[in-house]
C-alpha cells in the first residue's frame, strides 16, 4: 500500500480537526477557546489493482484482509478545545502548515467574512484531490467540511465550533 497517500489522507484530516478557525484569512470570528465537534467519515481503503498485481499472493491476501479491516468506517467524532488568536485569523494558519514540506496547491475560490472555500490538488507520493468550505454565519459560530481523495481512500470531515469565551484557558493546545 502507498502509505504516503494515505498518510496525507490522514494528515489532512488531522488538520483539519484543529480547524476551528485556522482556514480563515479575513473570516468574521471572535478571539479566544473555541469548542469543536469534528466528525470524520473514511470510505473504503483500496490499493490501485496494477499496483495489488505486483505483490506476491501471500502478501496481497494479507493486505487485502488488512484493507477489508480498514474497511469504510462509519463516523468517528472528536470534541477539542483550542486558542484561536488575532493571527490566526489574519494569517490563515491552516493553509500556512498543510503548505509546509507538501507539494499541495491550493485555490481560493470565496473569501469573504462569512465563507471560505479552497480547492487543493498535491501530486508526488502525497497525491490528493479536495475541497475545504467554511461559513461563519456569526463570529461565535464557524463550520465547515473537508473532502480529500486519494488514490487509496476518501475523507470527509464535518466540523462545528462554538465561541467559549475570550479567555483561552481550558484550551487542550495553543
Amino acid at each position: 500500500m502507498n502509505r504516503p497517500s494515505l498518510r496525507a489522507a490522514t494528515l489532512l484530516s488531522c488538520a483539519a480537526l484543529a480547524l476551528p478557525l485556522l482556514a480563515a484569512d479575513g473570516l468574521a470570528a471572535k478571539t479566544g477557546l473555541w469548542e469543536t465537534t469534528t466528525v470524520v467519515n473514511t470510505g473504503a481503503i483500496s490499493m490501485p489493482a496494477d499496483a495489488l498485481a505486483k505483490v506476491p499472493p501471500e502478501q496481497r491476501a494479507q493486505m487485502e484482509q488488512m484493507f477489508k479491516q480498514m474497511g469504510a468506517r462509519g463516523p468517528t467524532s472528536t470534541k477539542t478545545k483550542s486558542c484561536v488568536t488575532e493571527k490566526d485569523l489574519k494569517e490563515g494558519a491552516f493553509r500556512q502548515q498543510a503548505e509546509q514540506g507538501s507539494s499541495c496547491k491550493y485555490t481560493v475560490v470565496t473569501n469573504t467574512p462569512k465563507r471560505q472555500e479552497l480547492t487543493f490538488q498535491c501530486s508526488g507520493s502525497g497525491a490528493a484531490t479536495g475541497k475545504m468550505q467554511i461559513d461563519a454565519p456569526d463570529s461565535a459560530h464557524v463550520r465547515g467540511t473537508v473532502d480529500v481523495k486519494t488514490p487509496q481512500a476518501t475523507v470527509n470531515v464535518k466540523f462545528d465550533s462554538v465561541w467559549l469565551g475570550a479567555s483561552c484557558a481550558g484550551a487542550d493546545k495553543k
